[in-house]
């Protein structure tokens, strides 16, 4: 592996770190990690299944979703941000 895989690899792990920090100092874990997971996903599919009224599409890939779940809201953001920037 290169060094850019090593690097994203890395800064995967210590984005879903700092996650899991915030959602166990909310006492409420298991809530919180939920609803941030609900919100996520039904925010990709509302963004995928308007696209066609839109003209923005994201892919309903296991990355988006994993990163919508894992992320939630600021997931989504982020990678209609990375879609906007890179195209990918």
């Amino acid at each position: 592996m290169d060094i850019f895989n090593y690097v994203f690899i890395s800064f995967v792990a210590i984005s879903i770190l700092i996650v899991l920090f915030f959602a166990i100092r909310t006492k409420k874990f298991f809530k919180t990690i939920l609803t941030s997971s609900i919100i996520g996903v039904i925010t990709l599919l509302i963004l995928h299944f308007t696209s066609k009224f839109t003209g923005f599409t994201i892919e309903l890939t296991p990355y988006t979703l994993g990163f919508s779940s894992i992320f939630g809201l600021p997931g989504v953001v982020a990678t209609v941000i990375c879609k906007m920037i890179f195209g990918l």
